[in-house]
């Protein structure tokens, strides 16, 4: 009874300050909707390829290069795929073409040489005179485009060569790259049919419900030392309540406000942003307490160790930004050193749960997740267990 008398005594605390309900409530939210705006090129939840504007390509070519390579050259560039993704115009001259690409009128400029039939003819590699633009994506299509052509008529050479040394004719041939003239050997598919990856939006929402959560815990940590600080603690242990009463009424105090903080950023963030938390509610929940006891223990331990309550602030202050952004909460981390970094902090397996939720996950993959968080929360706990008997919670 004494320790659910404590527990309602910390509510009352907690709710009447402002402070703690736009820190705990309003702020994790907001961050929510900037983030996942501002962050959202980073991401392609809904796996489509979206349209790129044609490459304006200046072509200078000789006019007496009109041999059958070249003939084919422009039948390859006049193919219906291929007009799609570049626009081509016809310069007389290179320095022409290169006025034109430095007032940026044009994104590329492709020189066909002048000996470029006889190159392919007498057996040579095809090669054409690409120049550059300002625009990464425009050469990287255009690139793309001539890249191919030159493949496949180096390839064509090849085989014309080997056939031709066995007494046979053959060709060289390119493609248009119409779907309707060949039959294509590869399958697109999904590693995962059941839903598709995460949204801007559902990842930050993760990142900053367990960034919050374990904001919960300073807040926790705060309240313990206060009481310290203060002298109210004198108070309540001049009445008949044990010292371990005392602290459990206060971390379960500070929990009942992390699930509702849990409860509010996943219904008003599926409410607003339409973040999808998933087809597994017990799961979800599980992974969530989990985080909430955790997050409390770690103020329990920082309290119990903390001579003062700027000092015990800081340091999970730093604890907490730390654990944010190795598990990649702030921005996704590339595999590398960091990221291995941050498989050693509880943001990373909350992440990984509640993500591997989002995303209909293999149930085994989430509950061997979950499994690291439950092992760390009892690990957690016994570190508390002996730092509490070693020192104790008392003024």
């Amino acid at each position: 009874m004494n320790v659910w008398m404590i527990a309602w005594f910390e509510l009352r605390r907690m709710f009447r300050a402002r402070t703690v309900l736009i820190n705990l409530f309003v702020l994790p939210l907001l961050l929510i909707f900037i983030l996942g705006t501002a962050l959202s090129t980073f991401f392609n939840a809904d796996d489509k390829i979206h349209d790129l504007d044609p490459v304006k390509v200046a072509m200078v070519e000789s006019v007496g290069n009109k041999g059958a390579v070249s003939s084919q050259l422009n039948t390859y560039l006049q193919s219906p795929d291929i007009v799609k993704m570049i626009i081509m115009q016809d310069v007389p001259t290179t320095e022409e073409a290169e006025k034109l690409l430095r007032s940026q009128k044009v994104d590329y400029v492709v020189t066909v040489p002048v000996d470029f039939d006889h190159q392919v003819m007498t057996g040579k590699e095809a090669k054409l005179e690409l120049m550059l633009g300002s625009n990464r994506t425009a050469n990287m299509v255009a690139g793309t485009v001539f890249d191919s052509f030159l493949d496949e008529i180096n390839h064509g050479q090849s085989v014309a060569i080997v056939v031709g040394s066995m007494g046979l004719k053959q060709e060289v041939a390119v493609s248009s790259g119409s779907p309707s003239d060949a039959h294509s050997y590869v399958s697109v598919g999904k590693l995962n049919d059941a839903a598709t990856s995460y949204s801007a939006a559902q990842y930050f929402a993760v990142a900053m419900l367990i960034m919050f959560l374990l904001y919960s815990g300073g807040t926790a940590s705060d309240s313990l030392l206060n009481e310290r600080e203060n002298h109210t603690l004198y108070r309540l242990q001049s009445m008949p309540i044990s010292h371990i009463q005392i602290l459990v009424g206060k971390m379960i105090g500070s929990s009942i406000v992390a699930i509702a903080q849990t409860l509010v950023i996943i219904t008003v963030s599926y409410v607003l942003y339409g973040t999808n938390w998933g087809q597994q509610p017990v799961l979800l929940a599980v992974t969530c307490m989990l985080l909430i006891f955790a997050s409390m223990m770690i103020a329990a331990i920082v309290s119990l160790m903390s001579k003062s309550s700027s000092g015990a602030s800081n340091f999970m202050q730093v604890l907490i930004v730390a654990m944010t952004f190795f598990s990649g909460g702030f921005l996704p981390i590339p595999v590398g050193f960091i990221q291995n970094i941050g498989e050693f902090t509880l943001n990373h397996w909350g992440m990984k749960s509640i993500l591997q939720i989002m995303l209909h996950g293999n149930i085994s993959e989430i509950i061997s997740s979950i499994g690291m968080l439950a092992g760390i929360c009892a690990a957690l706990l016994a570190v508390t267990a002996i730092v509490y008997r070693k020192v104790g919670y008392h003024a």
